[in-house]
């Protein structure tokens, strides 16, 4: 009878006793991929500059002693949190309570998508597993902008796919509003809007609400563009920008793909690859323009797993080069199964970085949740209720976890 009801309740069990361990974290100070920890304290000199100096430092965001790229409005809602929450430790928990709402509205998400295909049960504990995501877990015990940034991007994609099961002119007032809340405190998911007005664009042939998305997109952007522009205070500059793709596209595909495994190996990807000789050709010479040209120095931080997995192991980039073409492979599959779809999702993905530095904790999770949403697979409602399916999906991000673990301790690389 007891086994009964836990099974019947696998998904409840299942919350708690992962929620149990994000807490467990919080209490030894996990930071498993060693960066949040720093960069929350290093935005808590940001945060005492506005003590300081509040308008003088919002007027002179891009020149502060310790400057950032992090959002000013992120930094600032600390500011203000701060004040209520004088305890640090307090004011971290309480962030990570909010943060755990990530997992909440990725279940809606999910729900919305597939609730006629696959049980609720099983979406639930699909949903969870971004409680085992080393980025999500370190970026919520240590609160850093990208995890609330996808808070609000996931509210904001839930309006719109709810408006892709049923269309009403609120769920796009809310998408976008929610998706601008985003990119003030995370920029890079401006580009998401683009992908929401291009879908509106094309499905819905209604002027009126064409132009009421072009009219509050514009008028959410306002304060930004003047901000930015008009002020010249392009923060966004700190650390330094990198225009060289040819590392971006290696090192940003093997990070996606990375996270992509358990769909590849559950056949969404056409992997017979001597059938597929003209892709086979173009992927070796895209290869070869970036492999010529690729000069990223892991020195310098970022990078990605398989880079440095290669250096680890080989003491060179050999092994990440010899995927190179894999991933241009696999990438020119993805876009063929949607064409405009897919092709903007990776091209947004390409884009969000435009700093030299490439961690993963940028895609992670993001690319999940693109990948059960807005990436198309075509059939993938039919792969993903299967039980085989989600214990790849857990046994994958459990290895990966594991992996940070280990480097964290012992490895170091």
């Amino acid at each position: 009878m007891i086994m009964k009801q836990i099974k019947n309740n696998s998904q409840i069990l299942s919350f708690i006793i992962l929620y149990s361990t994000v807490i467990f974290g919080f209490y030894l100070d996990e930071n498993i991929t060693s960066g949040p920890k720093l960069d929350f304290y290093h935005m808590l000199k940001q945060v005492s500059e506005f003590e300081n100096n509040f308008l003088g430092t919002l007027l002179n965001y891009d020149q502060i002693e310790h400057h950032t790229r992090i959002s000013p409005i992120f930094v600032l809602i600390i500011f203000f949190f701060k004040k209520v929450f004088t305890d640090m430790d307090i004011l971290r928990f309480f962030f990570l309570n909010i943060l755990i709402l990530n997992q909440f509205f990725f279940y809606l998400c999910l729900r919305e998508l597939y609730s006629k295909f696959i049980s609720t049960k099983k979406l639930f504990l699909i949903s969870l597993v971004i409680f085992i995501s080393p980025s999500f877990r370190a970026n919520i015990i240590w609160p850093e902008s990208a995890m609330l940034g996808l808070l609000f991007f996931l509210i904001g994609l839930y309006f719109f796919l709810k408006n892709n099961n049923q269309f009403n002119t609120k769920n796009v007032v809310l998408n976008i509003l929610f998706v601008a809340l985003a990119s003030y405190i995370r920029p890079s998911y401006c580009l998401f809007a683009i992908y929401f007005f291009l879908d509106l664009l094309i499905k819905k042939k209604n002027i009126k609400i064409i132009l009421l998305s072009i009219s509050l997109n514009v008028l959410l952007s306002l304060p930004a563009i003047y901000y930015v522009f008009f002020l010249k205070i392009f923060f966004i500059t700190s650390g330094g920008l990198s225009f060289n793709y040819f590392n971006k596209i290696g090192i940003i595909l093997s990070i996606i793909f990375f996270h992509l495994f358990p769909f590849l190996i559950y056949k969404q990807f056409n992997l017979n690859f001597l059938k597929n000789t003209k892709i086979i050709l173009v992927s070796l010479i895209v290869s070869i323009f970036i492999i010529l040209n690729f000069d990223y120095r892991l020195d310098y931080s970022g990078g990605g797993i398989l880079l440095h997995f290669s250096n680890f192991i080989f003491d060179n980039n050999f092994l990440f080069y010899f995927f190179v073409p894999i991933l241009i492979f696999l990438t020119i599959e993805l876009i063929n199964k949607n064409k405009l779809n897919n092709f903007i999702i990776i091209l947004i993905l390409l884009l969000i970085t435009p700093q030299y530095h490439i961690f993963h904790k940028y895609y992670d999770p993001l690319v999940i949740v693109l990948a059960f949403t807005l990436i198309d697979f075509k059939s993938k409602h039919l792969i993903y209720g299967q039980n085989k399916f989600i214990y790849a999906l857990y046994i994958w991000n459990i290895t990966y976890f594991l992996v940070n673990f280990a480097n964290k301790l012992y490895i170091k690389f």
